[in-house]
């Protein structure tokens, strides 16, 4: 009996990366993945020639997904204020509502197995760190520096979600002011965005108190 086409394609590639975060990539099959859409092995090959199709589509949607929400820190209108970009960036972390961390590990795991997938964690981590390396040129920062914290930033952030970090989120939410006087550092940018009289930072989600010193007023090209 013939299978009837009642699913999309893209409901298949969800059940797919539902299954890799969940279980790894040796769970993304076809038979199970129709168990748990509750249709035949037929209905799959109405949407897809063969599984490494299927694999392929899912790296695409984890590249466009989980890296869309980094380049519109780059997109907003008006002036390249580095320090609303950077706060973007950290926005995205917070929250995890438009980055899926989850998706990000799995892939990772992933690429230990797949030269496919390793190529396109490569790609990701590559266009990520260039645009911190942006945004850290948009605060001040002159290379090599400016790629440094970029890399840094990229860096620890990839290392929280590898060692599977296990922290409340209030305090998280709480350390965000260390971790950005951290990272930015006296970004001479930054400090002239704020509120010179009182050195603060406002953005959505964060308020950042920052400590006017000399040394923010350095130095930087």
């Amino acid at each position: 009996m013939t299978a009837k086409r009642t699913l999309a394609r893209e409901d298949w590639i969800e059940a797919a990366r539902a299954e890799l975060i969940a279980r790894g990539i040796s769970a993304v099959k076809v038979g199970r993945l129709a168990r748990n859409l509750r249709v035949t092995r037929g209905s799959f090959y109405w949407h897809f020639s063969t599984h490494q199709e299927l694999l392929r589509n899912l790296l695409q949607l984890w590249e466009h997904s989980n890296t869309r929400p980094f380049e519109e820190a780059l997109t907003r209108e008006g002036p390249r204020l580095g320090h609303q970009e950077f706060f973007s960036i950290i926005n995205l972390y917070l929250e995890e509502d438009r980055y899926d961390p989850a998706f990000d590990t799995a892939v990772r795991n992933w690429a230990r197995t797949s030269k496919a997938a390793a190529a396109a964690v490569r790609r990701v981590d590559d266009r990520r760190i260039d645009i911190l390396h942006r945004i850290f040129a948009d605060l001040g920062y002159s290379d090599p520096e400016a790629l440094v914290r970029a890399r840094i930033t990229y860096f620890h952030q990839v290392g929280y979600y590898a060692i599977d970090m296990q922290e409340d989120p209030e305090i998280r939410r709480s350390l965000v002011p260390v971790y950005i006087r951290v990272l930015i550092g006296p970004s001479a940018d930054a400090v002239s965005a704020a509120d010179p009289s009182r050195g603060k930072v406002s953005t959505d989600n964060v308020v950042i108190e920052t400590e006017v010193s000399a040394a923010s007023q350095n130095g930087r090209k």
